[in-house]
């Protein structure tokens, strides 16, 4: 029974180091991250060269005169205004408003159906005398 015991306590603390590891491995690399402030062109030189080149290409695309000149473009993108589908289902009426709308319908239909439903009988007794 205690080694049973013993066994299980020191898979957990294994896991718990194993864990702790990844996590500081994790912690570690967030640090490294924000150390560079997020600039891909410090990190590694193929991923300079890389990125040299789409400037490049870019600025001969575009007709520019250096590559410089591509990071320096402005760079404003305006907010698309996406239009909810329930705001366009609603077609400026509140929800309030629909629903008497729905009721209204149905109170209509029920009608219209009892009107049939009396026609027909009325057409049954006719036939039967």
């Amino acid at each position: 029974m205690f080694r049973a015991v013993q066994s299980v306590r020191s898979l957990s603390t294994t896991a718990a180091c194993r864990q702790d590891l990844i996590q500081q491995t994790f912690v570690t690399k967030i640090r490294e991250i924000a150390k560079n402030a997020g600039n891909l062109a410090n990190s590694d030189p193929a991923v300079k060269k890389a990125l040299q080149e789409e400037l490049n290409r870019l600025a001969t695309k575009f007709q520019l005169a250096n590559a410089d000149v591509v990071s320096k473009l402005p760079a404003n993108f305006e907010t698309a205004k996406v239009d909810s589908a329930v705001q366009s289902a609603l077609e400026g009426q509140t929800l309030a408003q629909l629903i008497e709308g729905v009721k209204k319908e149905h109170s209509e239909y029920i009608a219209s159906r009892d009107a049939k439903k009396a026609e027909q009988a009325a057409r049954n007794a006719a036939l039967k005398q």
